[in-house]
């Protein structure tokens, strides 16, 4: 490779032994505190499964995921999930398909975040992409339901045009789990931050469940102590 060439994974058989390289046990206990469910961690820090993710996306990501490699760490799940972000050559439908296969993976929030967080190239879509997010949206199960709105929270919620929409979709969110509630408050807190006559509507009485208003006002209070 000459000096200064960004790096390329042209194996897939590489990628295990280079997340291997990347583990911290350090960081691995502290994290492994933080993340519920119990999924075997490596300690590999974001920031370098990022890296990594580019690299494999420069490569053989097709070959890695036709190879259907078993995945036995968080971090081989969270770079699966990372690897659309990435992908900037191939068009969009590819992209959303490898997000939506991903999905039923994300087991922790974590791994919804993170990963949610990275698609920016949905914002060239948003339309189209919300249509595409309604099973989620929609679904009563914990993490899809915290996916889809966490995606929205991501990318959504700094356009004007979209917080009624947001604020419809938060209202109609059936899932009980907590993660998918806490979600739920969160985006309405980054909603009252925003827009915060908006917001006013979801926190009223007979609006929101009762759990998720109260988590939502708790969110709040929080932000306003910050320094």
């Amino acid at each position: 490779m000459r000096a200064g060439a960004a790096r390329v994974i042209s194996n897939p058989a590489d990628v295990l032994p280079q997340l291997e390289a990347l583990a911290e046990p350090a960081y691995r206990d502290f994290a492994s505190r933080l993340i519920p469910g119990g999924m075997p961690m490596l300690g590999v820090r974001l920031p370098a499964l990022r890296r990594l993710a580019r690299e494999l996306a420069a490569g053989a990501w097709q070959e890695y995921l036709d190879a259907g490699i078993s995945e036995q760490w968080m971090e081989q799940v969270m770079l699966r999930g990372l690897l659309p972000a990435y992908l900037r050559r191939e068009s969009y439908e590819t992209r959303l398909r490898l997000v939506e296969a991903y999905v039923p993976s994300a087991r922790n929030w974590s791994l919804c975040d993170s990963c949610c967080a990275s698609y920016r190239f949905v914002r060239e879509r948003l339309g189209e992409t919300y249509e595409r997010l309604q099973p989620l949206l929609n679904s009563r199960e914990e993490y899809p339901a915290r996916f889809g709105v966490v995606m929205l929270l991501q990318h959504y919620l700094q356009e004007p045009a979209w917080v009624p929409e947001i604020i419809q979709a938060l209202l109609r969110q059936p899932a009980e789990g907590y993660y998918a509630r806490m979600a739920v408050a969160w985006c309405c807190c980054e909603l009252h931050l925003r827009y915060p006559e908006r917001a006013a509507e979801l926190l009223r009485d007979g609006g929101l469940p009762e759990e998720s208003r109260r988590m939502a006002q708790r969110k709040i209070r929080e932000s306003r102590r910050r320094p």
